[in-house]
């Protein structure tokens, strides 16, 4: 049936209309549910209200490979904590970044800076992302439009996409394998801040069950083309609910 499904959306798209775009949403949507059942299940996913993620890996800055912890405390769907320390044994820097709402704060070493409209945007379209890494809301929020993408591969396995656009947000492409149907890749574009944009793409992998639900343990971030980041899941914790101080000005 999904097969069917998936076949005739990619037809759908070649005839166009709204029928066209009708069949795409069905067929990018047998897509999902596929994928929340690799996951986890729908219920699993569904228990996941806020949550508190450790990673480590290294950065690449200024052409150099720089370690890193990360912590990323996340209360769906306004409220994130992000911290980033780096240490390359000579300096040490701490970048706190915050939304509350539509309040946004961002602190460098403990001192508090304005960002520019780039990385405010940045910002929100990774907690964008981090939304449709749940997949339920895909699935649930009407406000999003899903389309099938071309099958592609990824680590030379092949990998079914779907495109999510919708009420204001970044086009995102989403990629899952298409034996298993977890997520292995996601895109999108942001501004560099030169007023160009770059392509930035991430590679899941290495999944693991954590509490019923399937979580990558592996990342790497690449940036039109070029490696920025590579990270390995520390910790990971859900929370029935997080206090409102978790998510105070730094």
């Amino acid at each position: 049936m999904r097969k069917l499904m998936i076949s005739t959306g990619i037809v759908a798209l070649m005839l166009g209309g709204a029928g066209g775009a009708r069949a795409q949403e069905d067929a990018a949507r047998a897509i999902l549910e596929r994928a929340v059942k690799a996951h986890g299940g729908a219920e699993a996913l569904a228990r996941i209200k806020a949550e508190r993620i450790k990673f480590k890996g290294s950065l690449v800055l200024r052409g150099h490979s720089v370690p890193f912890t990360d912590e990323t405390t996340v209360q769906l769907p306004k409220q994130y904590r992000h911290v980033v320390e780096t240490n390359d044994g000579v300096d040490k820097h701490t970048i706190i970044q915050v939304v509350n709402g539509d309040k946004v704060y961002i602190a460098i070493d403990g001192k508090a800076i304005k960002a520019d409209a780039a990385l405010l945007t940045e910002i929100r379209t990774g907690i964008e992302l981090r939304r449709a890494q749940r997949l339920l809301p895909l699935l649930e929020d009407k406000s999003y439009q899903l389309a099938v993408l071309d099958e592609i591969k990824v680590n030379d396995r092949p990998a079914v996409g779907i495109r999510v656009t919708g009420r204001g947000r970044k086009e995102m492409r989403m990629h899952f394998d298409k034996e298993h149907g977890l997520l292995v890749r996601a895109e999108f574009p942001l501004d560099d801040g030169k007023g160009k944009q770059v392509r930035q793409h991430f590679f899941f992998g290495d999944y693991k069950d954590i509490d019923g639900f399937r979580r990558y343990t592996k990342v790497r971030v690449y940036r039109d083309g070029k490696q920025v980041m590579e990270a390995e899941l520390l910790d990971a914790k859900t929370f029935d609910k997080i206090d409102e101080s978790e998510f105070a000005k730094p």
